[in-house]
């Protein structure tokens, strides 16, 4: 079988005590031991960063940072996995830094590419180039 793709609501019944839960938790075991292998796309992390405190009241942004990073760790997750643990503790050690913005400014930081935004302040401050001027082409 190919690689498959993860989605979010895998990572959500785990930890409960549904349906669901005990086949979830079990195949998260086998991602995390590299039994099983599955792309963890960008855009689930995304989710993730805000469904799981949502689904688990007591997870602050500092533990949701934590067991993102520790997903990104495990043996059988596939992605570009250098840029999102860079997006993740980006937007970990930035109060009020969207996660979208932690992305983009990771992924100017590995491109070398500007950020055109008028957000400039918080994405400057990611230390990525943000022109005072959007371009108007020719």
């Amino acid at each position: 079988m190919a690689d498959g793709l993860l989605d979010t609501n895998i990572f959500i019944h785990a930890p409960t005590s549904d349906s669901h839960s005990e086949e979830c938790r079990r195949f998260l075991a086998a991602l995390e031991a590299g039994t099983v292998r599955a792309v963890l796309e960008t855009l689930v992390l995304h989710e993730l960063s805000y469904a799981l405190p949502h689904y688990l009241k007591q997870l602050t942004r500092a533990d949701v940072a934590i067991y993102l990073l520790t997903v990104l760790s495990w043996r059988g997750g596939l992605g570009e996995k250098d840029l999102m643990a860079d997006s993740v503790q980006r937007w970990a050690q930035t109060p009020g830094l969207s996660f979208a913005d932690a992305y983009l400014a990771a992924l100017a930081a590995m491109r070398g590419s500007p950020v055109f935004t008028r957000n400039r302040h918080e994405l400057a401050a990611q230390g990525v180039d943000v022109p005072s001027r959007l371009p108007h082409g020719a």
